[in-house]
C-alpha cells in the first residue's frame, strides 16, 4: 500500500507521527548503515563486483595520485540499462562522473539522475547519457534514475571515499 491509496488526512497524520517518532526515538545511524549493507547483499552480482573492485585495489590497479585522489570504477546493470561510475575521493569530498548506457531507450530525454546519501539527496538532468556530481560527502551513496517522477532503477549502496 502506498500513500497514494490513503486519505489525505491519514497521510498528514502519518507524516506527523513520523516526525514525532524521529524526534523522540530516532533510528541509530549504525542501524541504518547495517540495513543498507544488508540490502546491498540482496544482489549477489553486486557483492561479486565489490569483491573484484577490492581485489583490483589491493593489486595496485587503483589510482593513488594524491593530486587526483583515490578513484574507483563501478558498473551497475539493471536489465538493458547500465550505469558506469568513476568515483574519485579527494580530501573531505568526492566526485562522481557517470555514463548511462541504455540499449532499449528507456532513459530518453527527460531522465533525471538522483544521488542519495544518508544526509542528502541531489538531482541533475541526464545530458547526452552523462552526469556529474561534485562535492559529494564521503560515505555511502547510491544513484537512481527517474523519468516523469517514476524510478527507472537504482544502484545498490556504494562507498564514496
Amino acid at each position: 500500500m502506498s500513500t497514494r491509496d490513503l486519505h489525505p488526512d491519514d497521510v498528514e497524520l502519518l507524516e506527523r507521527l513520523g516526525t514525532i517518532a524521529e524526534l523522540v526515538d530516532p533510528v541509530p545511524p549504525e542501524v541504518l548503515e547495517l540495513g543498507r549493507a544488508a540490502f546491498a547483499l540482496h544482489h549477489a552480482d553486486t557483492a561479486l563486483m565489490a569483491m573484484a573492485t577490492d581485489a583490483m585495489s589491493v593489486a595496485g590497479l587503483r589510482a593513488t595520485d594524491s593530486a587526483r585522489g583515490a578513484s574507483q570504477l563501478l558498473v551497475f546493470e539493471h536489465g538493458a540499462v547500465s550505469v558506469e561510475l568513476d568515483v574519485t575521493a579527494r580530501g573531505d569530498f568526492g566526485r562522481i562522473i557517470g555514463v548511462v548506457i541504455d540499449e532499449e531507450g528507456t532513459t530518453a530525454p527527460g531522465t533525471s539522475v538522483v544521488l542519495e546519501s544518508p544526509s542528502s539527496t541531489r538531482t541533475v538532468d541526464l545530458e547526452d547519457e552523462r552526469f556529474t556530481f561534485e562535492r559529494v560527502p564521503l560515505g555511502l551513496a547510491r544513484i537512481a534514475l527517474e523519468k516523469s517522477g517514476e524510478r527507472i532503477m537504482s544502484t545498490t549502496w556504494f562507498d564514496v571515499g
